[in-house]
């Protein structure tokens, strides 16, 4: 078994910023549907952007432990989709070529931790692998 993970750190004005010029099509590029109701659904534009900053680098983070980070050899943003259990907690979803990359891997187990403070959003993502060939990268 062998342990893969990833972190990244983004800035929470740069999503205020996107959401007061109502730049879609950044979002549209970077969030699915389930992604943006869910951050939309926030009443404030500051606490819209901590949810979306929060979610870039869950996905960030989670390309880093793919070892491809994204947008590149196909993973695209919306292959990464963080999604929220019924207590709040939230998880990932990977389809495509992120998924490909997970399965081809080995990956079985991925968990994600979101967090927002003093401007900053960060996330850490962990994945469990059992590589059948033994090699890393």
């Amino acid at each position: 078994m062998e342990i893969l993970c990833g972190t990244d750190l983004v800035e929470i004005e740069r999503f205020i910023r996107i959401i007061e010029k109502h730049e879609s099509s950044f979002i549209n590029k970077c969030f699915t549907e389930k992604e943006q109701e869910f951050c939309d659904s926030k009443p404030a534009v500051k606490a819209k952007a901590e949810s979306y900053a929060a979610r870039f680098a869950a996905k960030e983070a989670c390309g880093k432990a793919l070892g491809t980070g994204i947008m590149s050899k196909g993973i695209g943003l919306t292959d990464i989709e963080v999604l929220t259990d019924p207590k709040g907690a939230p998880f990932l979803a990977l389809k495509g070529k992120a998924k490909e990359k997970a399965d081809s891997l080995g990956v079985f187990s991925i968990s994600v931790s979101l967090t927002h403070d003093g401007g900053m959003a960060a996330a850490y993502c962990t994945m469990l692998a059992d590589r059948k060939d033994n090699q890393p990268g």
